[in-house]
C-alpha cells in the first residue's frame, strides 16, 4: 500500500513544523505563530492549524522557542528539605501561579538554608528566566544572579533581593495579645535549627510582643522543625525546675509534636496543664485530635505575590528591591485555654 506525505512525517522521526506546515497548507512561520500566546494570527487559521498538529501528533518544541525567543520559560524554585517537608502547599501554589503565568517551576531542594549558594550554577545551566529561593541566598549570590540577568524574589527571607513575607510581626503579636488575654505569664519558645531565618524572626517577634504585655518568654530551645523535635524539645522544657504554662513554637509541625508529647508521653493535659501554640496552620492544625491554637501564613496569597514580583521583573515592570509584606491571621483553637472554656 502507498503511503501518504502524511503518514510518512511521523515515520523517520518525530513530526516537525515542516510537516504541520503541509498538511495545513501554512507557512512554517504561520505554525509559529498558532502556538505563540499573543501572536497576530486569525482565530480560523490557529484552529486550522491545530488541528493538523492534532492530526499528526505534533508538540511543539520549548527548546526551539527558547532560542527564537531568548526566553526558557523556566522559573527555578529553592527550597529547604524542612519547607518541602512541612508546608508542600508552598510547591503546589507556586506551581500553580508559575504555570498560570506561562512558565514551567523548576524545583531544587537543598538540605537547610545554608547550602543555598551551592547550587546556584547548577540552577544558571538551566537558563532560568527567573529564580523563587525560599532558601537563604548570600549577597554575592544575588549579585551574581543579577550579573546574569537572572531576577530573583525572595520568599519568606529579606535580602539585597526583591521579597515577598508573610507579616511575621504582626501575627505574633496578635497571637501574644490573645494569650496574654487568656492566662499566659511563662512561656517557652522551641525555636527552629540556629539562625534559620523564618524561626529567627517569629523569635525576635514573639520577644518584643510578650515583652510589650508583660509576659515572660523563656530562651529559646532549638529543635529542628520536626514533629520528633518538637516532642523531644516540649518534653525537656516540661520535666525541668519549674515548668511554663505555655510552649509557643515556631511552626505548626513542631508544635504538634508538643501536644503529643503532653499528652502521650507526659500524661498532661492539652491546654489544662499546658497550652500549645503554634504558626503556619497546616492542615494537620485543624484536626479534631489536635485542634491547634496557631497563626495562618497565607500560602495561596503569598505564592501568587511570589510569581507576580517575579514575573513583572522579568517583563521590565518593576525594580528589584520592592517588598511586599502579606497580613497573617490568628487562628484560635482548643489547644489553648480560652478556646477550651468556649
Amino acid at each position: 500500500m502507498q503511503q501518504t506525505d502524511d503518514d510518512q512525517a511521523g515515520l523517520g522521526g518525530r513530526v516537525t513544523s515542516y510537516d504541520v506546515a503541509r498538511r495545513a497548507g501554512v507557512s512554517q512561520s504561520a505554525v509559529s505563530r498558532a502556538f505563540r500566546e499573543g501572536a497576530s494570527i486569525s482565530a480560523e487559521l490557529r484552529a486550522r492549524i491545530h488541528r493538523a498538529a492534532a492530526a499528526l501528533g505534533y508538540a511543539p518544541s520549548h527548546i526551539a522557542r527558547a532560542l527564537m525567543t531568548q526566553r526558557s520559560r523556566l522559573v527555578g524554585v529553592l527550597v529547604t528539605e524542612a519547607t518541602a517537608r512541612n508546608n508542600p502547599d508552598i510547591l503546589f501554589h507556586l506551581g500553580q501561579h508559575i504555570q498560570e503565568a506561562g512558565n514551567r517551576m523548576l524545583v531544587f531542594t537543598l538540605p537547610d538554608d545554608a547550602a543555598g549558594d551551592g547550587i546556584l550554577s547548577d540552577l544558571l545551566s538551566y537558563h532560568v528566566d527567573g529564580l523563587i529561593a525560599a532558601t537563604t541566598l548570600p549577597e554575592e549570590t544575588l549579585r551574581r544572579c543579577a550579573r546574569h540577568g537572572v531576577p530573583v524574589v525572595l520568599y519568606n527571607r529579606h535580602g539585597i533581593a526583591a521579597s515577598v513575607a508573610c507579616d511575621h510581626t504582626m501575627g505574633m503579636r496578635d497571637l501574644a495579645a490573645y494569650l496574654a488575654r487568656t492566662g499566659t505569664r511563662d512561656a517557652a519558645f522551641i525555636a527552629g535549627p540556629q539562625e534559620a531565618p523564618v524561626s529567627e524572626e517569629r523569635h525576635r517577634a514573639a520577644r518584643a510582643a510578650f515583652a510589650e504585655f508583660g509576659m515572660t518568654l523563656r530562651p529559646a530551645v532549638h529543635a529542628d522543625y520536626t514533629h520528633a523535635g518538637g516532642h523531644a524539645a516540649t518534653v525537656a522544657v516540661l520535666t525541668g525546675v519549674a515548668p511554663p504554662d505555655t510552649i509557643l513554637c515556631a511552626n505548626d509541625t513542631m508544635a504538634l509534636g508538643a501536644i503529643d508529647a503532653c499528652r502521650h508521653t507526659l500524661g498532661l493535659s492539652v491546654p489544662g496543664d499546658v497550652a500549645i501554640a503554634g504558626f503556619d496552620d497546616v492542615p494537620q492544625a485543624g484536626w479534631p485530635s489536635y485542634s491547634l491554637t496557631t497563626v495562618a501564613q497565607p500560602i495561596p496569597d503569598l505564592a501568587r505575590a511570589a510569581v507576580h514580583l517575579l514575573v513583572d521583573q522579568i517583563d521590565g515592570r518593576t525594580t528589584a528591591n520592592e517588598r511586599r509584606l502579606v497580613p497573617a491571621a490568628l487562628v484560635v483553637r482548643a489547644s489553648s485555654r480560652s478556646a477550651a472554656a468556649g
